[in-house]
């Protein structure tokens, strides 16, 4: 079963098109313009696009070019089902990334044939990375390996039990937290941002963000009672995309969200540190951080209220 959007101002051609489609046993989801369709493919990933042409707002080419932009969804197949003519129109449609293309109306035979074409074309080159990663893992074991022999300090995976299922099962999971920061392409910026892990996906709202944290290289999200995920983007990057007014950089190691501050009182060396409802760690405020923060709390408190 593959996950197949639609994306189409046409609800009679969606109808259709979904319903033809879960008869085959997959699972189709629909758009009914190109901005909705590109927040669709971001909140949920698709194994492929079938994309209209002409459509109010973004059109077909936009949405295509948005994707192939994007590193997360750059690669999903995209099928054009337009009532486009033009020789032209279509040639700069698929050079702008398109994998096939199809001419409105066409039989459902037709359709099906072009989508089980491109899954299976896209079935391939997932099993080709997939190889990819298990080689380089095995590689990788061998090393180390070879290492553990000498005495070095890598103990720590050269004696589990299984170690290239590990480290593939690292590097999947490397990747989709590269993945899962990224934000719908070609729209404007969504108040949210991808969660993902084995067992679910959500659009996490900005607005319950509680804090993150650095972890060298990567970052951890925290929300709810101490839920967190950890991403691979640094404090600094956050510290650009977030609404400044909210998101204050209290240490090197710390974003808080002042939405949720419960108190700001000492630790026993006098120096500041920030209490968050519902949260059970205690982040410190550093020197350098205090008089920044110290002004955005005062501004953040005296903001007009809706």
């Amino acid at each position: 079963m593959a996950k197949i959007l639609i994306i189409d101002d046409d609800a009679q051609i969606c109808r259709f098109v979904s319903e033809s489609l879960r008869r085959q046993g997959h699972e189709p989801i629909t758009a009914p313009d190109g901005r909705a369709g590109l927040l669709a493919a971001a909140a949920a990933p698709p194994d492929l696009i079938l994309c209209d042409l002409d459509m109010p707002g973004l059109n077909g080419q936009q949405v295509v070019s948005a994707l192939r932009r994007d590193r997360r969804l750059g690669e999903i197949p995209v099928i054009f089902l337009s009532a486009c003519l033009d020789r032209e129109q279509i040639r700069a449609s698929m050079n702008l990334g398109g994998d096939d293309f199809i001419t409105k109306p066409a039989p459902w035979p037709e359709i099906l044939a072009a989508i089980n074409a491109r899954l299976g074309r896209r079935q391939q080159q997932l099993q080709k990375m997939d190889q990819q990663v298990a080689e380089a893992a095995k590689i990788f074991v061998g090393i180390i390996h070879d290492l553990n022999q000498t005495g070095s300090e890598v103990g720590w995976l050269a004696d589990t039990a299984d170690q290239q299922n590990q480290i593939i099962q690292r590097v999947h999971e490397s990747l989709s937290a590269q993945q899962t920061a990224a934000h719908p392409p070609g729209a404007p910026q969504p108040d949210s941002v991808l969660i993902k892990d084995s067992q679910r996906q959500r659009l996490l709202k900005l607005s319950e963000v509680k804090a993150l944290m650095a972890d060298g290289e990567y970052s951890n999200i925290y929300w709810g009672h101490d839920q967190h995920l950890m991403f691979r983007k640094p404090l600094k990057q956050w510290e650009e995309e977030l609404p400044p007014t909210q998101f204050i950089r209290v240490h090197r190691q710390a974003i808080v969200n002042l939405a949720f501050l419960d108190f700001v009182d000492k630790d026993p060396e006098g120096k500041g540190q920030v209490h968050l409802r519902e949260f059970s760690q205690v982040i410190p405020i550093s020197q350098r951080a205090q008089p920044k923060f110290n002004r955005s709390l005062k501004q953040y408190q005296a903001r007009p209220t809706k």
